[in-house]
């Protein structure tokens, strides 16, 4: 068994520097509209779209609402995979529970840990679809990640960087925008 750890280190080697390359040529930009508060994620705004960026290409990512909230869960949470039950439970949170409520016409999806795993396979093929279109052969696997855990838990974790794109309107009725960063690498950690 002995003989066969350099095998195996050079083949964890070589997916460790694929994924890295991913991830720096990759980045998510998803955009949240209706912002009460200038300068972070609140509860009431609208997870509005979803953008993946590969080198200097911008492509729509045309996905319904549960998939746009569950791909802003994991991008906010990527500095450690989750588990379906995980997903579901962080999902409870008030962002995501008064989702558009500063629209005046809350749209809201509430994600069970059952749906997770389907919710991530359509992701995926959204993602290789784009993928597709511009060209690129990677793997939606390079982006969005199943990882093994122990018995047969599965934890999900997005593998690029995300940074948000807030729209909204100021006191005086000003449209505003703010932008913020979170490389996947360290975690997108904010108040949600």
């Amino acid at each position: 068994m002995s003989h066969l750890m350099p095998i195996v280190y050079k083949a964890e080697t070589l997916l460790f520097e694929q994924s890295r390359r991913v991830s720096s040529s990759f980045r998510l930009r998803i955009i949240h509209r209706f912002q009460s508060e200038k300068g972070k994620c609140a509860p009431g705004e609208e997870v509005f779209a979803v953008l993946l960026l590969v080198g200097g290409q911008t492509s729509y990512m045309p996905l319904p609402l549960a998939q746009r909230l569950l791909l802003d869960y994991c991008a906010k949470h990527a500095f450690v995979g989750q588990s379906a039950s995980q997903i579901a439970a962080g999902m409870r949170t008030p962002f995501y529970r008064r989702h558009a409520m500063n629209s005046g016409e809350p749209i809201r999806r509430s994600i069970s840990r059952s749906a997770v795993k389907e919710y991530v396979r359509r992701i995926r093929i959204t993602f290789s679809a784009v993928l597709e279109r511009q060209g690129i052969t990677h793997s939606p696997l390079d982006i969005l990640a199943s990882e093994k855990g122990e018995g047969n838990e599965v934890f999900y974790r997005l593998r690029i960087p995300a940074d948000w794109i807030h729209k909204g309107e100021n006191s005086s009725g000003l449209i505003f925008e703010k932008e913020i960063h979170f490389p996947a690498s360290l975690g997108a950690k904010q108040d949600s």
